[in-house]
């Protein structure tokens, strides 16, 4: 068994490494101990990822106040155990950036698309529909009560009905005061090296990421049922736009095999049947190359000793060793171009 505390504003009292640094010593099943405000949605991302992949034994969450990506976090937490005054506040992710028209449609672009990754998430987590979380989220929901709070986990009562229902409004008073708090520190440059950081997530600029969504949006219209169609659906429904896909994704793979087998055919000479076998399991070249080389080398080296000097240097190739072919290797090579070049590989 296992503790670890995530108390105070991600990116600021907690961040990712904390958490993996004592995850790596945690054995057994752990208790996380949830009390804080929101902050950086990377390094929420981060954390959220961390404990999903915990595998020492079950997580369990431990609640006081889960805001933000803090009750995005304890999604992560298998069983989640509350009080009856603790709070939990879910939201879109927000924050300013400064820039054109272009920048501020860009990352709002990128806004939109990790609230819809957080409110599938929710709603997996708590086994609700997604347009009813969405609804929570569009609306800044705050779950007070055991009997909301009880969408979250188990309640346990520390704390007297009477007492808890007149300061419900109190209770809630001082959860906002730390989320304003960790807000104000989210400055439109924090912002924007924060969404620039889960683009990297992504693998695609920000800037390029949006503008790709935003230009597919006003090309098909497409609506959220809709963004899930497979590519059966959208030839079907949208056929140019189909067309044009398979189009570019064609002229570029047919790019990147030519340049994949002219750079195998370099050694053709020297390695014909690895050449070959290579081109036909379509391995990429830096794979064979220790191959190529070595083969080069012994080659180079055999002929040195045959010839009792070194080997001449083949000027148009020096990836080449020189030296005469025979005329049925001359055939065989030119074969195997022959037959490459019709198939549009090499030219």
């Amino acid at each position: 068994m296992s503790k670890i505390k995530i108390k105070g504003e991600i990116g600021w009292d907690i961040t990712a490494a904390d958490i993996e640094r004592q995850l790596y010593y945690a054995t057994g099943d752990l208790d996380v101990e949830i009390d804080c405000p929101g902050g950086s949605v990377y390094e929420g991302f981060k954390i959220f990822n961390l404990l999903k992949k915990y595998d020492k034994g079950s997580v369990t969450g431990y609640i006081g106040l889960a805001a933000s990506m803090g009750s995005y976090i304890a999604l992560a937490c298998k069983n989640r155990i509350l009080n009856n005054n603790s709070v939990v506040m879910i939201h879109n992710p927000a924050g300013g950036v400064r820039g054109d028209y272009r920048a501020v449609l860009s990352y709002g672009s990128l806004l939109e698309r990790l609230a819809e990754i957080c409110c599938k998430d929710y709603a997996n987590g708590l086994g609700l529909e997604y347009d009813v979380v969405k609804n929570y989220m569009d609306s800044e929901t705050y779950f007070i009560g055991p009997e909301e709070l009880s969408l979250w986990g188990t309640v346990q009562n520390t704390a007297e009905p009477n007492a808890l229902e007149a300061n419900t409004d109190v209770i809630k008073a001082m959860a906002l005061e730390r989320i304003n708090a960790v807000n104000a520190k989210m400055t439109a440059d924090y912002v924007k090296a924060d969404l620039d950081n889960i683009a990297k997530m992504f693998a695609v600029p920000a800037m390029d990421v949006v503008t790709m969504n935003a230009n597919l949006n006003n090309k098909v219209g497409l609506n959220k049922q809709e963004e899930k169609m497979d590519l059966s659906e959208l030839k079907m429904k949208h056929g140019d736009l189909y067309a044009q896909i398979m189009q570019e994704g064609y002229v570029k793979g047919v790019e990147t095999e030519r340049k994949r087998v002219q750079a195998h055919m370099r050694f053709l000479d020297i390695a014909k049947e690895d050449v070959v076998k290579a081109i036909d399991e379509n391995r990429e070249f830096m794979d064979m190359l220790p191959i190529y080389t070595h083969k080069q080398v012994c080659e180079s080296n055999i002929m040195a000793l045959q010839q009792g000097s070194p080997p001449p240097l083949n000027t148009d190739d020096p990836t080449k060793p020189a030296g005469s072919e025979s005329p049925e290797a001359i055939a065989e090579k030119a074969d195997i171009e022959a037959a490459l070049k019709a198939k549009g590989l090499i030219s």
